[in-house]
């Protein structure tokens, strides 16, 4: 593992993902992912709490009120990052075409998506359909893959040929889970290099713990990317108390306000 401390630079931004504080993020309480929460909810909270700007799930603005929208599109508090999960496993593009409008609508500076798991024909599969995404978008907006697990792009050698395919790391971009195996973190760095603005604290596969009780495997995590170079975002992506009896968005908001803190001091 690499130990050497990185060299000093500004922290980056960390955004509040509001999929951290939606209870129905997954449809345990209805199949149709309806969100149980308004801007309301959160949007005043993370204000208080100092976030630099927000990740928003797509679906706290497309199936909410002309009123939330118009509350997101005014917010003091940045929609930094939109994040859609529309398919790219469609041939056609009208939903992604949506997506884009939403994007320009809210101002966003950069859009995550997800490729699907065509693992035969990958590139040919998505690169054209995200090239014309990337056209449908403000050409100032980002576009940030999530290369996840269950995906094509959870290959880094897939993600970097298709996101070379489309355009330069200026705009085609990718992100990290920083929960992810460190190897994994290595080898993600490797085939995608600068590409790699973004990082989502997800650490799921450990239980959604607080960061204070992990502290010195965060520490270790971030020395490690920045070690590589990366001086991006951050997302609180998931926290503590989602899927037990807290699961409540009040409850939620508090462990991503304590996680805040603590991430602050690791990136350093």
């Amino acid at each position: 593992m690499r130990t050497t401390e990185p060299v000093p630079r500004e922290p980056g931004p960390i955004l509040l993902g509001t999929v951290a504080l939606e209870p129905n993020r997954w449809g345990a309480l209805s199949p149709d992912r309806m969100p149980t929460l308004t801007t309301e909810d959160w949007l005043s909270g993370a204000r208080e709490a100092g976030f630099d700007g927000i990740e928003l799930w797509e679906h706290h603005a497309m199936l909410a009120s002309e009123a939330e929208v118009e509350a997101l599109r005014t917010s003091s508090v940045p929609i930094e990052i939109w994040s859609s999960y529309v398919s790219f496993d469609d041939p056609e593009d009208a939903a992604r075409d949506a997506v884009a409008g939403w994007v320009e609508r809210l101002g966003c500076a950069a859009v995550k998506f997800n490729v699907g798991n065509d693992r035969e024909n990958p590139v040919a599969a998505y690169a054209p359909r995200l090239e014309r995404f990337a056209n449908a978008l403000p050409d100032a907006t980002r576009l940030i893959c999530e290369c996840h697990m269950g995906t094509a792009a959870d290959d880094p050698s897939v993600a970097q040929k298709i996101l070379e395919e489309v355009g330069g790391a200026e705009r085609l971009q990718a992100l990290i889970h920083l929960g992810d195996e460190p190897e994994y973190l290595d080898s993600m760095f490797a085939a995608l290099g600068d590409r790699i603005t973004h990082v989502h604290v997800n650490f799921l596969r450990q239980g959604a713990p607080l960061l204070s009780t992990i502290a010195e495997d965060l520490r270790e995590r971030i020395v490690r990317i920045q070690s590589h170079g990366f001086a991006g975002s951050y997302t609180i992506e998931f926290v503590h108390g989602l899927g037990t009896e807290t699961d409540r968005p009040a409850d939620l908001l508090k462990s991503a306000v304590r996680d805040l803190s603590v991430l602050r001091e690791a990136i350093g």
